[in-house]
């Protein structure tokens, strides 16, 4: 998963990773968790919030370098118990950033036996009207009236509506990350790093660079009979990693 680079909250989060979601998802988080372990292969995972909510999740595999990404990827990682997790928040701005680059790691639902509370993960859920009042009465919440709830789903709305405004980067720090990728990819491909370069400059924005980072993989790959696969790959994770940075 490609994620903005955000603010270290606590590094070295131990518990499993199931209490280490929910409490994030109750405190209403925005951000991402980051997790390495080994199962059948050392693994890092991640899973990326949205004001409590489980929006996307992904799993790289070191080694074969395949990935596992959306319900699945959060499957597994709901599976670890006693790990070192690293928390990292993020802005609304970047949140929206990150949930239009991994698309593909989208959670649309909790894996088969979870069930869901409103933000996260819970081990049973309410579905009877008698059991949301007896609830309600124990702790002494009323029901809002339907003008309320009418307000609160406009207010919803709008809020939506401006994580999905675009943001922009300046000019200056575009250059910058282009010059950055490029002398990255002169450092492990030399001369023939021609083709990568190419994507990369015709890029005209950050977003764009970051949409058409796909291509820029390709070129890559298309260069292991001329370069070690181990070293286009590590080319590739320095490249992630300063677009982080960056963005």
């Amino acid at each position: 998963m490609l994620i903005p680079k955000g603010e270290a909250i606590e590094l070295g989060k131990r518990g499993s990773f199931r209490d280490i979601i929910r409490e994030l998802s109750e405190s209403g988080f925005s951000g991402y968790v980051e997790v390495s372990y080994k199962i059948d292969e050392l693994s890092k995972g991640k899973v990326l919030f949205n004001k409590g909510k489980i929006v996307a999740a992904g799993i790289q595999r070191i080694i074969s370098k395949k990935e596992v990404v959306g319900s699945d990827a959060l499957k597994e990682l709901l599976s670890l118990e006693n790990c070192v997790a690293d928390v990292y928040a993020l802005t609304e701005e970047n949140v929206a950033k990150a949930m239009e680059w991994n698309k593909k790691a989208v959670v649309k639902e909790l894996p088969e036996g979870e069930e869901k509370v409103e933000g996260g993960l819970s081990e049973k859920v309410i579905t009877t009207p008698d059991e949301r009042e007896a609830i309600l009465r124990k702790y002494g919440i009323r029901m809002p009236s339907q003008e309320e709830i009418d307000q609160i789903i406009i207010n919803a709305l709008e809020g939506s509506y401006e994580l999905l405004e675009p943001t922009t980067v300046s000019t200056t720090s575009f250059e910058s990350l282009k010059r950055a990728l490029e002398e990255t990819a002169e450092l492990y491909l030399g001369k023939l790093s021609r083709k990568v370069i190419d994507v990369i400059e015709s890029c005209t924005s950050t977003e764009e660079l970051v949409e058409r980072f796909p291509e820029i993989r390709s070129a890559a790959k298309s260069l292991v009979v001329f370069v070690s696969r181990k070293k286009i790959d590590d080319m590739l994770s320095e490249m992630e990693r300063i677009i982080g940075e960056y963005i």
